[in-house]
């Protein structure tokens, strides 16, 4: 399956504040900072530097409760089974793979997950330094 790509469009500083200015949900979040959360802000604070450290510190926080809840959570309640691509070759044989995790907690799986992507980094890596190029499959741009 090939992704689709469209073309970047570099839009001037005038028509992205336009298309800003058109967007409502944007224009909520900007009401809501400039009239709530940062008179808020100023009043809760000494400094800019310390704005920046509350600021700081209340994103570690959160960061940390989300990965907490990603401990009492298990894989099977994601039911990640059902929103995988129905199109894909090996869709029982992916099915099965997530089976391997659906009893442990969505932090654990993502932790073997995330180690087997970069173990198999690490052998590309290592495999890169003794194969030789010659030995690469080559495509070359005028080639497709």
């Amino acid at each position: 399956m090939k992704n689709k790509i469209s073309k970047r469009i570099n839009k001037s500083k005038e028509e992205l504040l336009k298309d800003l200015k058109g967007n409502e949900k944007f224009q909520e979040k900007m009401k809501f900072t400039r009239e709530v959360f940062y008179p808020a802000l100023c009043e809760a604070t000494v400094s800019i530097d310390d704005a920046c450290i509350l600021l700081g510190g209340f994103n570690t926080v959160i960061m940390q409760e989300f990965l907490a809840l990603m401990k009492d959570k298990t894989l099977k309640e994601l039911n990640l089974g059902n929103k995988l691509d129905p199109f894909n070759m090996k869709l029982e044989e992916s099915k099965k793979l997530l089976a391997l995790f659906e009893d442990m907690s969505v932090f654990d799986a993502k932790d073997y997950i995330e180690g087997m992507r970069n173990e198999i980094q690490l052998f590309l890596t290592d495999e890169a330094k003794e194969r030789p190029l010659s030995s690469l499959k080559t495509k070359w741009v005028d080639q497709l």
